[in-house]
């Protein structure tokens, strides 16, 4: 080989990345940004057992377009039973990935719904263990799996719950009658 195709080869080689590239990144990894859902069937869960990382609101699912909004007190009565009180609770899965989900507020005055107590199982088992959720069609309730094995401690953010709400419903707040879903419930233009 001649010496100008040996220095091609060299250069071309000095190009290749080494097996472990990804570890020689250097720099610091940022926080997962929170998301709004359910618990993943898939992945282990964990939920925040402070009452710090409970905040209490009222909330509408507009089922159509697939978003969830907070609503302010005042236009429940423009919502009516559209607005839903539920105890939105910090989640973090096995991946790390901080979750707000949505705990059910049981009205004592109306029939249980096993749907909602068996999710509230679960998320009261998640407080002390690492559970996921299924969905039992035939049953009509979830089953909650809790992990056989020892997960480890859960890596919460270090934000404060309402920040945490404030990330994730920034543009999910229905706070004036002329929001859109409001005006779309009553037929307004």
């Amino acid at each position: 080989m001649s010496n100008t195709a040996q220095e091609l080869v060299s250069k071309i080689s000095a190009l290749r990345l080494p097996d472990n590239f990804t570890t020689n990144i250097g720099g610091e990894k940022l926080p997962l940004k929170p998301i709004f859902g359910k618990f993943s069937k898939h992945r282990f869960a964990r939920v925040h057992p402070d009452k710090e990382y409970m905040f209490i609101c009222l909330t509408v699912d507009d089922k159509d377009l697939g978003e969830t909004y907070i609503v302010t007190p005042n236009m429940q009565a423009y919502l009516g039973s559209h607005a839903v009180p539920k105890i939105l609770r910090l989640s973090v899965d096995t991946t790390g990935l901080p979750k707000i989900i949505a705990q059910p507020v049981i009205d004592q005055n109306t029939r249980p719904n096993i749907w909602h107590t068996s999710l509230i199982r679960g998320i009261l088992l998640a407080e002390t263990s690492w559970v996921r959720l299924e969905a039992n069609m035939s049953a009509g309730q979830y089953n909650v799996i809790v992990s056989k094995d020892d997960l480890g401690e859960p890596q919460w953010p270090s934000q404060s719950m309402d920040e945490l709400v404030q990330e994730v419903f920034s543009n999910n707040i229905i706070a004036d009658e002329n929001h859109p879903y409001i005006r779309q419930i009553q037929g307004r233009i």
